[in-house]
């Protein structure tokens, strides 16, 4: 299985939100960062066939997806950044009704239902109408329906978005279970969701794909590029206008600031094991070229 994008762009009017995007992708998990307004969405939509690209093509096997037509959005579970409920629907009649509509057999479907309403935690709340739910309820009822048809591509656009933290770990448990020999994209600027999942993380900014690379690869290049260093509460105030901060912590009347810098940024800071957050904020906020930013 493989999904390949040729050089895709995308325009509204002037401007332009897609860069001639080229990158191929197989089987496994791929998580796609990047900051509200990098083209993520335009991306995701794309590929999930309800785009269409002003110039360029999406290749599933090596056959344009706009020839495919049905029989690709066949192998596609898809789950918008927006999902739309019809108000008088229960849980159960929005699932039968995404089941009906994907073509599954009835009995299949109840199975189905079934199995994920139990994995998302909505099985005692099924009978519930959907307008009654939760933000995070209604997100995981999204994520129900976008795997009842155990879809060979599955799409994900900001997945976990009002999803608490258990939730959250929850779904990633999901997902890495799910992975094995299908592909699944995830977009997302919640560096968490995509740290421990996915095998391969594109960086998006500015419409295009910046960094193609592990987590591993990414925690890597930040080597000496972390440091930890202690200072009272006032200075940190005006030290932040100046400074890639990545976090605070109150320590014994002081605050210990985890700086981003490619040099030791004062005499006493100290090296600090780097993380995949660490990358994003140094990739998106702390090249030279985006100074004065």
């Amino acid at each position: 299985m493989e999904l390949q994008l040729e050089a895709v762009t995308k325009s509204y009017k002037s401007k332009q939100v897609l860069k001639g995007i080229s990158l191929t992708m197989g089987a496994g998990v791929y998580g796609l960062l990047g900051p509200n307004g990098a083209g993520k969405t335009t991306l995701i939509r794309i590929l999930a066939d309800v785009l269409r690209p002003t110039n360029g093509r999406v290749l599933y096997d090596g056959k344009d997806i706009r020839t495919v037509g049905d029989e690709y959005r066949a192998k596609i579970g898809y789950l918008p950044q927006d999902v739309r409920f019809y108000g008088d629907f229960t849980g159960r009649d929005y699932l039968e009704y995404s089941a009906a509509l994907k073509g599954m057999e009835k009995a299949r479907a109840k199975k189905r239902i079934e199995e994920l309403a139990r994995s998302v935690g909505l099985w005692d709340d099924l009978k519930r109408k959907c307008a009654a739910y939760s933000g995070g309820m209604q997100r995981r009822l999204g994520i129900a329906q976008a795997l009842l048809d155990d879809p060979e591509i599955l799409i994900l656009d900001e997945p976990t978005s009002g999803l608490d933290p258990y939730e959250r770990i929850k779904f990633r448990n999901i997902i890495s279970a799910y992975a094995e020999d299908r592909l699944v994209l995830l977009s997302t600027h919640i560096v968490s969701d995509v740290e421990h999942i996915a095998a391969r993380i594109m960086m998006m900014e500015y419409g295009t794909i910046q960094h193609i690379r592990t987590g591993g690869a990414y925690v890597q290049m930040m080597e000496g590029k972390v440091w930890l260093e202690e200072m009272p509460a006032e200075q940190l105030i005006a030290y932040q206008n100046r400074a890639v901060i990545s976090n605070v912590r109150a320590k014994g009347g002081r605050m210990e600031v985890r700086i981003i810098s490619d040099t030791k940024p004062v005499p006493d800071a100290v090296q600090a094991v780097p993380t995949l957050e660490d990358a994003y904020l140094y990739l998106f906020n702390y090249l030279p070229e985006r100074a004065g930013r």
